[in-house]
C-alpha cells in the first residue's frame, strides 16, 4: 500500500495510483482524525399508521414498512383518572406528568429514560427530543405529521441507547390530542 497514494497526491511514475475523484482513506491505526463527506445524522422512520379511529389505536411501522408495534389503548373509565404510562420492563408504571414533565414556561417538556435526561421541544415544523443539560444539545430524535400519518424519526445513536420504546411511547402521547397533565 502506498500512502501517497492514498493521500490523494499524484505519482508520476504511476498515475494510476491515485484516480481523480479517489476519497482519501481513514488512518490504518486510527491515530488521525477522519471526515467523511456526510457529517449530518442519519434518521431511521417509524410511521404511525392504520389509525382506528385515532392514533391511540394504531400501527407503528418501521424500515421495510415492517410491523415494529401495535398501539392499543384502554377505554377510560367513567370520570376523571389522571393518565399513566407502564413501558414493560424499561418504565415503571407513573403519571403521564411526571414522566412528560411540562416546564414551568411551557416551552418544551423533559422525560427520563435509561438513567438519561432529555428534553421535548418544538423543532421548527416538528418536535424535537434533544439531550438536556448540555451546551450544544445533540438531537436524538423528531416527530412531525404526513399526510394522515405520524412519523417519528430516530438517529442510530438513539435506537442502540434503548430509546425506541419510550420515543414510540412518548411521541404518541405527544400528538394524542388528549390531556396528559
Amino acid at each position: 500500500m502506498n500512502p501517497f497514494a492514498l493521500g490523494g497526491w499524484k505519482n508520476p511514475s504511476n498515475p494510476d495510483a491515485a484516480p481523480p475523484g479517489t476519497t482519501p482513506q481513514p488512518s490504518i491505526f486510527g491515530a488521525l482524525p477522519f471526515v467523511t463527506g456526510n457529517a449530518s445524522p442519519k434518521f431511521i422512520p417509524f410511521r404511525f399508521t392504520s389509525f382506528s379511529p385515532t392514533i391511540l389505536n394504531s400501527t407503528v411501522t418501521g424500515p421495510n414498512s415492517q410491523t415494529y408495534f401495535r398501539v392499543k389503548t384502554d377505554v377510560p373509565t367513567v370520570g376523571r383518572t389522571p393518565p399513566v404510562i407502564e413501558i414493560r420492563d424499561i418504565l415503571s408504571k407513573r403519571h403521564t406528568s411526571k414522566w412528560l414533565a411540562l416546564s414551568a414556561d411551557r416551552s418544551y417538556r423533559t422525560m427520563t429514560a435509561r438513567e438519561r435526561t432529555f428534553m421535548w421541544t418544538p423543532d421548527g415544523a416538528c418536535l424535537g427530543l434533544f439531550s438536556a443539560g448540555l451546551r450544544a444539545p445533540q438531537i436524538y430524535a423528531h416527530v412531525s405529521r404526513e399526510e394522515g400519518e405520524l412519523v417519528l424519526e430516530l438517529r442510530q445513536e438513539a435506537i442502540q441507547l434503548g430509546l425506541l420504546e419510550v420515543c414510540v411511547a412518548s411521541a404518541l402521547l405527544l400528538q394524542c390530542g388528549r390531556e396528559i397533565d
